[in-house]
């Protein structure tokens, strides 16, 4: 015969009311923190973004270099997409042409902004670089056989990308610079505080 064991007050489960209170104290804190993630993750995302740009020109230098031919390296303002082309890449639009998409994985094309934020600095970054002003709304950066990257006068020519984030302008500004003689990329970040570029 089974007898019905009697039940201690610290084996008993959870109450209703006890339930709903902590649920609302999770779903608090959860409306709380979600900004911060959802901030957080745009952070993330803008932060490949930038050394996806970092990493083409990078690309576009040692292509130049390994196949001892002109590369160059094409920043699209409409489509927001970086474009590798020249010696086996082909001629601009050839199906071999290395395509980049920037604004993909929840950033929007409108978020990405050509230029320097509203307060910050109109001048050169301290290795001398500064922005590329854009020609129907690209640019086009060309690497040498030697890595380097030169004018029409065959002078070397230092040249700088400044992008930002139109929702987070100085959070999430940067720029790439590219010097002119050896042809070395550089990733800068933009300091609110101190209103300037930092390498």
């Amino acid at each position: 015969m089974n007898i019905p064991r009697k039940i201690k007050k610290d084996e008993q489960g959870f109450s209703l009311p006890e339930l709903v209170i902590v649920l609302l104290i999770l779903s608090i804190l959860v409306v709380l923190a979600l900004p911060q993630i959802i901030a957080s993750r745009r952070l993330i995302r803008f932060s490949g973004m930038q050394r996806q740009v970092v990493s083409a020109l990078t690309d576009a230098r040692q292509e130049a270099m390994s196949q001892r031919t002109p590369i160059t390296f094409r920043y699209d303002d409409v489509s927001k997409q970086t474009r590798i082309y020249g010696g086996g890449f082909g001629v601009l639009g050839d199906a071999r042409n290395r395509v980049a998409e920037l604004a993909d994985s929840g950033l929007e094309k409108s978020d990405l902004i050509y230029g320097r934020p509203s307060g910050a600095p109109n001048s050169a970054l301290s290795d001398g670089s500064n922005m590329i002003s854009l020609t129907a709304k690209m640019l086009d950066i060309t690497f040498q056989p030697d890595g380097s990257v030169i004018d029409a006068a065959n002078n070397p020519s230092t040249k700088a990308i400044f992008l930002y984030h139109k929702k987070y302008p100085n959070e999430m500004a940067f720029a790439v610079s590219v010097l002119g003689a050896g042809g070395r990329v550089k990733l800068w970040r933009y300091t609110k505080g101190a209103k300037i570029y930092v390498e």
